[in-house]
């Protein structure tokens, strides 16, 4: 009874050392998981594709995993999901976090963006557990997004086109292609008559390039002759300026001879109106002494014309002094 006991109380402790153990090596197992990796929250608005486990990448590389998907306590409207990544991954203030699709597969994962050089590491904000990252639209929602406008626009396309579709509409439609039915009925059947046509218009083509042709020829022909008289006017007109030339030169000759002449014959008309002018200022002298002796010789006869017969005139050259 005894030894039973002992061997209950070995088996206890036993029992009890290993659960010591297998705990400890959970906890330390834990606590070298919690320092390799961080944990953030991603704030997405509206219905997202999202599970449990899907893979988080940074700029396509993986990093970590979503630890949690579940509806936001403050709005729920939103979705928050719990990613567990490497501490080392450098997430900013202005990186984003979306939803994307892994290839064809469709397998959903989350992107985070790497943001700014300048932007510092995202912190925990005081009324948060772990820091948020930025959520930025899904493909899902602008896909969303872009086929209501596209549902849209064809919605604005089908009314326009059953505004057009009309029975007037209509009705001038079907008019337009019963006439072009009857013009195709009118060609075959009058077939032959524009294929005779098409001829008589083909050889009257031909004639007229005929023609063309030969007026070409004619203009080519004058354009030679031209060319030819053309040539014989540049000889002439060479020549009758050669000859112009040697006139010209001719005439600058002529008068710089003349001026030559002109020029000898002015210095001695100078020479000769000088001494011209010599002599006439001497004659006039003379002749104004003689008009003074007769001046005298009329006012003593004024005063005493007998002196002309009894009177005795003074000598000349007296007179003159």
């Amino acid at each position: 009874m005894e030894t039973k006991a002992n061997y209950a109380l070995i088996g206890a402790f036993v029992l009890l050392a290993v659960v010591t153990i297998v705990g400890f090596v959970l906890w330390l197992g834990a606590s070298q998981l919690n320092r390799d990796f961080a944990e953030y929250d991603v704030v997405f608005q509206g219905p997202v594709t999202l599970e449990e486990g899907a893979s988080v990448r940074y700029i396509g590389i993986k990093v970590g995993e979503v630890e949690s998907v579940r509806i936001d306590s403050r709005d729920t409207s939103k979705v928050r999901a719990r990613l567990r990544i490497d501490r080392n991954t450098p997430v900013k203030t202005d990186s984003t976090a979306v939803i994307d699709f892994a290839g064809i597969t469709g397998v959903t994962f989350v992107q985070i963006t790497a943001g700014s050089e300048t932007a510092s590491r995202l912190t925990v904000r005081p009324y948060e557990d772990v820091p948020v990252i930025t959520a930025g639209p899904t493909p899902l929602a602008e896909l969303f997004v872009g086929g209501t406008e596209i549902i849209g626009q064809a919605g604005i396309t089908l009314q326009k086109a059953g505004d057009l579709l009309t029975e007037e509409n209509i009705a001038a439609v079907s008019q337009t292609l019963e006439n072009l039915d009857t013009i195709t009925s009118a060609i075959a059947a009058d077939d032959a008559a524009i294929i005779t046509q098409a001829y008589e218009t083909l050889a009257a083509l031909e004639q007229a390039g005929d023609r063309v042709t030969v007026a070409a020829d004619q203009v080519s022909a004058a354009a030679g002759s031209v060319d030819r008289e053309l040539v014989d006017l540049n000889v002439e007109l060479k020549r009758l300026v050669s000859e112009l030339n040697t006139a010209t030169s001719e005439a600058a000759t002529t008068l710089v001879q003349s001026q030559e002449a002109l020029d000898a014959a002015s210095v001695l008309i100078r020479g000769s109106a000088t001494d011209t002018m010599v002599q006439a200022g001497l004659a006039a002298q003379d002749l104004r002494s003689l008009a003074t002796r007769l001046d005298r010789v009329m006012r003593m006869l004024e005063q005493n014309p007998q002196s002309l017969v009894v009177g005795k005139p003074l000598p000349y050259e007296e007179e003159r002094r």
